[in-house]
């Protein structure tokens, strides 16, 4: 017997367990071809929004000049953070809290047209305003405060703002 006849007799007496597998075969085929076209669908999409508006640019050029672009920004992100912490340096000394209290200075006095004005930064290192109003004359203090504190005797309302600011 030659071989011919050997696969012929064998697949004849076999067809339907060779037609199923064929078919089973084909079914997986096809799953595996759906799922690398959806994969390259992906794929495509992808490269399609990196190139896009790089007519006639290769994907080298594009990586390169990405890349060039990508220092740029990381150069000008670098100097915005100094000037940042300059403006946040520069802020600490600048005049953050204000606090004031009108009172009547004299018990003998009508009205309250005395007043404390306390300007300070977030160190409590400013001035400290502060207008007497008498009968038949104003008065007008300016004391240093550095770090929420005065080498000048202080009032108890000019005391009490300070508290005030410091406890805030």
């Amino acid at each position: 017997m030659d071989y011919m006849t050997i696969i012929n007799n064998f697949t004849a007496a076999n067809i339907e367990e060779l037609l199923l597998a064929s078919l089973v075969l084909s079914v997986i085929m096809l799953i595996a071809f759906l799922s690398i076209n959806i994969k390259l669908a992906k794929v495509t999409k992808k490269y399609n929004e990196l190139t896009e508006g790089a007519e006639g640019i290769n994907l080298e050029e594009l990586i390169l000049s990405q890349g060039k672009r990508l220092n740029q920004y990381q150069s000008e992100l670098n100097e915005l953070k100094a000037s940042f912490y300059q403006l946040e340096e520069f802020s600490r000394e600048t005049i953050s809290k204000v606090y004031f209290k009108r009172y009547n200075a004299f018990p003998d006095m009508g009205s309250d047209l005395s007043f404390s004005v306390l300007l300070v930064n977030a160190k409590n290192t400013g001035v400290l305003l502060t207008s007497i109003y008498g009968r038949d004359e104003n008065r007008v203090y300016l004391k240093p405060i550095v770090n929420g504190n005065s080498d000048y005797v202080l009032s108890p309302e000019e005391r009490e703002i300070l508290n005030k600011c410091i406890s805030s």
